[in-house]
């Protein structure tokens, strides 16, 4: 006996709850991939902290995703001059911040609420 129309209606319904669930239990993706590179530099003092993007992971391309005291992220290749220097400029920063902490002997400041979930190879102030 060939299927009824609400058969068949029935069917499709179970089908797309089914699917449908199915992404829902893996919940909401939380991620950001760089697709491109942004040119133009971001100046220092605006640059709050950066994370390392990596190609081997989920993303297509190697990039550093600077985030800005607006809180917005810039995307940039570490083949570029001005990221290097700020690189280098974060990376002193950081040393100096670790050095004065490991002197003092205290330790440091828990981060600020809105940086506490903040993905793995981040760098923030």
């Amino acid at each position: 006996m060939a299927p009824t129309y609400l058969e068949t209606i029935l069917l499709l319904c179970c089908v797309v709850t089914m699917f449908s669930s199915t992404s829902a239990a893996y919940g909401p993706r939380k991620l950001y991939c760089c697709v491109e590179y942004q040119e133009k530099p971001v100046p220092y003092q605006q640059i709050k902290g950066y994370k390392l993007q990596s190609s081997k992971e989920v993303c297509n391309i190697d990039a550093i995703i600077f985030y800005t005291v607006k809180n917005k992220k810039v995307c940039a290749t570490v083949k570029a001059e001005w990221v290097r220097k700020a690189l280098a400029r974060l990376s002193s920063k950081l040393k100096k911040m670790s050095s004065s902490n490991t002197v003092t002997g205290n330790p440091p400041p828990p981060p600020p609420r809105s940086e506490r979930n903040i993905e793995p190879h981040s760098v923030m102030w």
